[in-house]
């Protein structure tokens, strides 16, 4: 799928990954960009990075934690911009953690990362079907075919979005609808490089086995990666060539990759 003349919605729009999405969706000649963030400051920052073209631009602050805010926000966009043509479902949050993940951390996790998809999926693949197909990006982690080490519900809800995906890309690709789900592992953001912060100890080990296990990649380097392989319409977009070979290891020699997992996070404890 080809970006220019389509109608483009961005979530997570207000920094990192999806800022550098909007960048390069507006290089691309869109028909309208739609920008969705919690962080109405962040917006306004994007807006200001963007490359002017000739395309309808909307700033949309949205809870995408909230299923009611959701339904809200496609309501509004559907009437004023129509069929979303290419759906970047980016917005993610990172919740360090052992077994005693509290409830809400859980719940935020959950809602987030995995429900705002299914919810903006829900509201918005149907009138795609309707317009003859369209294309959604999930923003998922390499934690989601991997594991993520000190983030518990981080790692099993990104596992829950690569899920969704596929499961997307499967039951509706008679439907002309496709799916791809991006899944970097370190990329130099607010959520792995948060300012001014003070680790826990599992902050700091769910910071280091990303850090420390590949290149961390810039953003724009990654939202560029994205757009030549949604144009090529791979499913599985690895902005570091490295996955591959975890995820291959990880499937076909399971008990080896486990025991290979602990004893490098045995490592990064010292």
């Amino acid at each position: 799928m080809e970006i220019e003349n389509k109608s483009v919605l961005v979530t997570g729009a207000a920094s990192g990954i999806g800022r550098a999405l909007a960048r390069s969706v507006a290089l691309r000649n869109p028909k309208s960009l739609v920008l969705v963030d919690l962080n109405q400051a962040g917006l306004e920052e994007t807006k200001a990075a963007l490359t002017e073209g000739g395309f309808s631009l909307s700033l949309e602050v949205c809870d995408l934690s909230n299923g009611d805010a959701i339904k809200v926000l496609a309501e509004k966009v559907l009437s004023e911009v129509g069929t979303i043509d290419i759906l970047f479902a980016n917005a993610g949050i990172s919740r360090t953690g052992d077994l005693e993940t509290s409830e809400e951390d859980w719940s935020d996790s959950f809602n987030v990362n995995v429900m705002s998809q299914v919810r903006l999926a829900r509201y918005f693949v149907p009138k795609m079907i309707e317009s003859g197909g369209g294309y959604v990006v999930n923003t998922a982690s390499a934690a989601g075919l991997l594991t993520s080490l000190g983030a518990l519900s981080y790692a099993v809800t990104k596992h829950g979005s690569v899920a969704f995906s596929e499961w997307l890309a499967i039951n509706h690709a008679n439907d002309n609808i496709r799916v791809s789900v991006l899944c970097p592992m370190g990329v130099r953001t607010n959520m792995l490089f948060p300012p001014n912060a003070t680790h826990s100890d599992e902050e700091n080990l769910a910071h280091r086995s990303v850090v420390e296990s590949g290149n961390v990649k810039d953003p724009d380097e990654v939202s560029e990666l994205v757009m030549e392989k949604i144009g090529a319409e791979e499913f599985l977009i690895l902005p570091h060539s490295e996955v591959a070979d975890f995820y291959s290891f990880r499937a076909n020699a399971t008990s080896k990759w486990i025991k290979s997992m602990a004893k490098y996070q045995q490592s990064l404890l010292g």
